[in-house]
C-alpha cells in the first residue's frame, strides 16, 4: 500500500540532469524493456500508467505539494489546496515514487470531486520495487499516471506548464529529457510519453 506523501522524501530525488545520467547508463533500455514492461502488462498497467523517471524541480518546505490544475502545475501549500477544493474539487496523487521498496505520492492533480480515480495496485507497486531493485534500478522510477496525448513540460516563472506534443512537432528534441515511458502490448520497445525541459528548473526553497 502506498505510504503518505512525504516532503523529505521528495527533497531527496535527484534533480532532471542527476537523474538522467542514471537513466543514460547501457543497461537500462533493457531492463525498461524487458522486465518492466513485462510487469505493466501482467497487471495491465499499461492502459492507465506509465513508468516515470523520478526527478524533482523543488525544494519543498512542510506542507506543501506539487498540484497540477489543467496543464500547470503549481506549489501550493495546504490553505492554497482547501481554496481549489471549495469549488467541488479534490486533490488526488497522479504520480508515486518508489524509495527504499515503497510507493509514496509524489505529485498531484486537482480534480473534480466525483471523477474516478486510478490507484495502482499495492501488489503491482511491490513487484515493481522488487523489479527495480533486482535490475540496478531500485529508486530510480516511479509510476506516472498516462495522459491523453504526448506531453512535453517547460518552467514559466515558478510554475511547469505541461503542454501535448507529437514527433512531428518543430520543438528541439534534445532540449527535452525523455521522463515518461508508456508499453503497448503489440510494441516491444517503450513509447517516450512525456519529456522534460532540459533548462527546467525552479528557484524556490524550503523554508
Amino acid at each position: 500500500m502506498a505510504a503518505v506523501f512525504q516532503p523529505a522524501v521528495y527533497n531527496q530525488l535527484p534533480s532532471l540532469e542527476e537523474a538522467q545520467k542514471l537513466r543514460d547508463e547501457p543497461f537500462v533500455n533493457d531492463v525498461i524493456n524487458g522486465p518492466i514492461r513485462d510487469l505493466f502488462l501482467k497487471y495491465a498497467s499499461d492502459a492507465v500508467f506509465c513508468l516515470y523517471l523520478q526527478h524533482r524541480h523543488h525544494k519543498l518546505s512542510e506542507g506543501e505539494k506539487i498540484v497540477k490544475v489543467g496543464g500547470t502545475a503549481h506549489l501550493m501549500d495546504g490553505q492554497q489546496m482547501k481554496d481549489v477544493e471549495r469549488f467541488g474539487n479534490k486533490i488526488v496523487p497522479t504520480t508515486w515514487m518508489t524509495s527504499d521498496g515503497t510507493a509514496i505520492p509524489m505529485e498531484f492533480a486537482s480534480v473534480p470531486s466525483s471523477q474516478k480515480v486510478h490507484f495502482p495496485s499495492g501488489a503491482f507497486m511491490a513487484e515493481l520495487a522488487t523489479v527495480l531493485r533486482s535490475n540496478g534500478c531500485e529508486d530510480m522510477f516511479g509510476i506516472d499516471t498516462v495522459a491523453d496525448s504526448a506531453w512535453s513540460e517547460l518552467s514559466v516563472g515558478n510554475a511547469s506548464v505541461v503542454v501535448p506534443c507529437s514527433d512531428d512537432s518543430e520543438f528541439d528534441k534534445e532540449e527535452y529529457i525523455p521522463v515518461a515511458f508508456a508499453f503497448q502490448e503489440d510494441k516491444p520497445a517503450f513509447i517516450v510519453h512525456g519529456r522534460c525541459g532540459s533548462d527546467h528548473k525552479h528557484t524556490k526553497a524550503a523554508n
